[in-house]
């Protein structure tokens, strides 16, 4: 019998996902079916409902996975959370196919309409892949998913409890299956992109991940929004010679820094990951109605990490013309040369760019004052 995605069936009037989440951060695997009845935090789910997001078996053992993803960060429990959640309903792989087909751009009635949009449509706006949200449509950004390359291994293990679920037989392989389903529209990659990523091989090309980025037209051109989601760090060297070690880097100074000016600027809002109509902006530190725009470089050539960083900071602030913007800083756990400390004040001086560069100790944790 061929696989029968018909058979992937939860309630969609019942809303919980992201509070399945929080149970995965708060418990043991084996623990969380004990705590959907409003004992932690007053979190009610039904039962049903959390057993197909969390693909248990029929003895109600919860899968491994849950505990293996807690060494990670709070997003990234969420990233897997919401992928378990689409692929526990065939009308969620369709309405994510579709909307990634329209623009990336869900629409009330679609492909599901009532409490099943509402919700998932809360759902997308909770994990902070909403770019805008409206009583009926929703648009969003997914591509975060495809920046974490660890996080690949953990949706080939859901794909495979969601498709055993739907009676796939096993005599191909995984990624077959899922190509022959077609599968991959979920993602919004080709065949081959999909194959490439599910094998952890390669970072997938950010040109590729444009389909999964819903076009922004905010007010102002900023969407500010305060906080920080703690990001997954790992085993970080001082020098970043790889992808894989230039994410884990970035994601530590990302954590360190947020805490390092909140706590500088207690009457200052801050924030992270803060949309643009551009893109996302690394760090954002608003006073009143201003703005200092932060992006991390982890390149051990200091020229490389001011012109990657200054490109970026310039399309943040001018092309969006943002209001309000009084410094772009590029931060870098590379220490500045005599000739990058010239070049940076020259810019200012000569071209009145409001650009500055702030040093990171990676050893000492420690945030030098902007040059």
């Amino acid at each position: 019998m061929p696989t029968n995605l018909n058979k992937l069936r939860l309630s969609l009037t019942k809303h919980g996902v992201h509070k399945i989440a929080y149970l995965i951060s708060a418990f043991d695997k084996d623990e969380i079916l004990n705590h959907l009845s409003g004992d932690f935090n007053g979190i009610n789910i039904d039962y049903a409902q959390a057993r197909s997001i969390l693909s248990c078996d029929q003895n109600d053992v919860v899968p491994e996975l849950w505990n293996q993803i807690k060494k990670y960060g709070k997003e990234d429990i969420f990233d897997v959370v919401f992928i378990s959640n689409i692929f526990s309903h065939i009308d969620l792989i369709n309405t994510m196919i579709k909307g990634i087909e329209n623009d990336c751009i869900i629409k009330r009635g679609g492909v599901i309409d009532g409490k099943a949009y509402t919700n998932f449509a809360h759902t997308i706006d909770q994990f902070g892949y909403s770019i805008e949200h409206t009583p009926d449509l929703i648009s969003f950004d997914i591509s975060r998913i495809f920046y974490k390359y660890y996080l690949s291994k953990f949706i080939y293990d859901i794909l495979t409890l969601k498709l055993t679920t739907a009676g796939w037989n096993k005599k191909n392989s995984l990624i077959q299956e899922c190509q022959n389903l077609e599968l991959n529209k979920v993602f919004g990659l080709s065949k081959k992109d999909f194959e490439i990523w599910m094998q952890g091989n390669i970072d997938i090309d950010n040109q590729k991940l444009i389909k999964v980025k819903a076009k922004r037209n905010f007010n102002k051109g900023i969407k500010f929004k305060t906080g920080h989601n703690t990001k997954f760090e790992g085993d970080v060297t001082v020098k970043a010679f790889d992808k894989h070690t230039a994410t884990l880097t970035h994601n530590l100074i990302q954590n360190n820094v947020f805490v390092i000016l909140s706590n500088k600027y207690p009457h200052d809002e801050i924030g992270t990951e803060v949309q643009s109509n551009i893109g996302s902006i690394d760090i954002v530190k608003k006073r009143g109605s201003n703005f200092t725009f932060y992006e991390i470089k982890t390149s051990d050539d200091v020229k490389i990490s001011i012109r990657q960083a200054l490109s970026q900071l310039l399309e943040y602030a001018y092309w969006n013309n943002i209001e309000g913007v009084e410094q772009l800083i590029i931060i870098s756990p590379t220490q500045p040369t005599h000739e990058a400390t010239k070049y940076i004040k020259l810019l200012r001086d000569k071209f009145n760019i409001p650009i500055f560069y702030q040093f990171y100790n990676l050893q000492e944790n420690n945030l030098f004052d902007p040059i």
